[in-house]
């Protein structure tokens, strides 16, 4: 079985409510496109599955088709949208199904009892063939719990849980049919009798425990959704009678009945001359004559291959006409007498004219019937099942994808996390008042960088300002004109900056630019700087406010410790303290560092 993040890879997780008991139930429904039959049989069987995701070579579809609810065991297509949201009109829902029906499935829940409470005990066995097979029985007695039956609907669940046993040797390698079948034929009997009456079976609905069962029950609802159809074009007729033939071609290969050969012959013949009697006709044109011949062809090929078949198993490989009513595509109202179904026994098909088989399924030559695993012909596909080793192989494949899309997303997340970081660097780093890079940016990101390619970099040097004016602004005008007065004051600064240098504010009203000087140019630039902001002043506002400023400088040449982070705190210390020798001395001066080595 799957895991949770197995299943997430090729499904999308829903939660439903169920509109019989209201109980919220978790299901797991195959993503768009994820999968498709890349090879088919004439009915439909897939031979060879394309997966959207690497892995699932293994795993058969029909799993997740159904949704079960875990209370009241009402299943209905995952993919049929009405179930999906019923719970939006759940009094309408419910005024849709026999009240009868409705009422045992509702008793069933305290009691336990019930053929959906039985049928829904399967679904916790260890064998995953079981739990499917339950699924589908399942869905065909909810199907029935509805006050206008669909022919079509029960049709296409016979027909593909018949292709779940054909595909028994592919996806279920440590189950077997027989074991299987085993555990539902004891519930044969209670599935029909709990089954409401319905006017428009054309037999009762059964446990299917064998392919040719449920191929069986499958032609007989087709056959009657094919006698119910209204304004059906030409080419619908044609495809229903074609699913109709293939699937009476599969029966003979797994019964070797003569009759089953005369029904499947029946119908290729009557597809043949319908496709005729279009092609013929001058009033049709277009692409409904093309997909006639088409179809024309494939019917011929599918009906010479029947007869072959027919002739190697010692028949005659007679040639059948087709029943005028099924020939010429005039559809049969006349309803066919219900035919009580024995446990482990196929139903009796409908015919054509609208009477029952009465006679046993016999082999033509009288040959021992053999076991369904033993006839069917082993399907082809990409998938070899040999002692686990491939269910083994998928398995890890799946648990690869998984790592993988767990390593996306932890690339994802660390790519949201290094840009979060790369926000709050810069939040943190960045100066609300002035807009420029702060200490910490300077301190604790900068001058590591620095210090550690200081070899081949050469000299660096921090050059201190700090405004003398601010703090007397502050106390004669308020803080926000001095806010005002540092945002225009490091616009000023920033033009002592040259390339390679950079202005940083460090607190209160002490800047610091910094870049690859010596000693002696560090100097110079100091000096200047100080002549020219002793000169200078900034219009803020009404108010004209001096730029003189005490300056300290310190040059770093070499290192003397292999820490970093202590090496930027010495420099920081080694900054402030001749920044505030220069101020002791009365501001508008410049002092260097003694030291060059750190």
């Amino acid at each position: 079985m799957l895991s949770e993040q197995e299943k997430l890879q090729i499904c999308r997780s829903y939660t439903l409510v169920c509109p019989i008991c209201e109980t919220q139930n978790p299901f797991f429904r195959l993503k768009r496109d994820i999968v498709r039959a890349a090879k088919a049989e004439g009915d439909g069987h897939a031979l060879e599955y394309k997966w959207g995701k690497p892995g699932f070579d293994s795993v058969d579809p029909l799993q997740f088709y159904w949704g079960v609810c875990a209370k009241c065991r009402f299943t209905g297509e995952l993919d049929d949208a009405e179930f999906r949201q019923a719970e939006r009109m759940i009094k309408e829902f419910r005024a849709n199904l026999h009240g009868e029906g409705l009422r045992n499935l509702l008793t069933s829940v305290p009691t336990g009892k019930g053929i959906a409470q039985a049928l829904g005990k399967r679904l916790d066995d260890a064998d995953p063939l079981v739990v499917v097979v339950a699924q589908f029985h399942l869905g065909i007695y909810s199907q029935c719990l509805r006050l206008k039956l669909v022919p079509g609907n029960l049709a296409r669940y016979y027909l593909r849980l018949a292709w779940l046993y054909r595909d028994v040797p592919k996806f279920y390698p440590n189950a077997t049919i027989e074991k299987a079948a085993a555990k539902f034929e004891k519930l044969a009997t209670r599935f029909e009798a709990e089954l409401p009456d319905h006017k428009d079976y054309p037999i009762k609905p059964g446990l299917a425990l064998a392919e040719v069962e449920a191929l069986r029950y499958s032609r007989v609802y087709f056959e009657r959704n094919y006698e119910t159809l209204r304004e059906a074009k030409p080419e619908d007729e044609l495809r229903l009678r074609l699913l109709l033939a293939e699937i009476g071609y599969r029966v003979y290969e797994l019964t070797n009945s003569e009759e089953d050969y005369l029904k499947a012959s029946t119908f290729f013949s009557g597809i043949i001359q319908q496709c005729l009697s279009i092609i013929s006709d001058k009033s049709i044109v277009g692409g409904a004559v093309n997909r006639a011949k088409g179809m024309l062809e494939s019917a011929g090929e599918r009906g010479r291959e029947l007869r072959a078949l027919n002739k190697s198993r010692g028949g005659a490989g007679a040639v059948v006409e087709a029943d005028p009513g099924v020939g010429n595509g005039k559809k049969k109202t006349k309803k066919a007498k219900p035919v009580a179904a024995k446990t482990n026994k196929a139903p009796q098909e409908v015919k054509s004219t609208g009477t029952v088989n009465s006679t046993a399924v016999k082999s033509a030559k009288e040959e021992p019937t053999k076991s369904i695993a033993e006839k069917a012909p082993a399907a082809k596909s990409a998938v070899v099942v040999e002692d686990g080793v491939v269910g083994d192989l998928d398995q890890a494949t799946r648990q690869v994808a998984i790592l993988q899309e767990e390593v996306i997303q932890l690339q994802g997340r660390v790519e949201e996390l290094e840009d979060d970081n790369k926000r709050w660097r810069q939040l943190a780093g960045r100066d609300t008042v002035t807009g420029l890079p702060n200490k910490t940016m300077l301190f604790r990101l900068v001058f590591p960088k620095i210090l550690k390619d200081l070899k081949n970099t050469g000299p660096y040097s921090c050059i201190a300002i700090s405004l003398d004016q601010v703090g007397k602004v502050n106390e004669g005008h308020g803080w926000m004109m001095g806010d005002k007065m540092l945002k225009e004051s490091s616009r000023s600064l920033r033009r002592f900056a040259t390339e390679g240098e950079e202005l940083y504010r460090l607190d209160g009203a002490h800047f610091a630019l910094v870049g690859p000087m010596d000693n002696n140019t560090a100097r110079q630039r100091a000096a200047d700087m100080r002549r020219r902001l002793a000169r200078a002043s900034l219009q803020v506002d009404n108010s004209q406010l001096p730029l003189v400023s005490s300056i300290g400088v310190v040059t770093i040449k070499r290192i003397l410790s292999g820490v970093l982070a202590e090496v930027s705190n010495k420099v920081y210390e080694a900054l402030l303290h001749v920044l505030y020798r220069a101020k002791e001395k009365g501001g508008n001066t410049v002092e260097i560092h003694n030291s060059t080595k750190f």
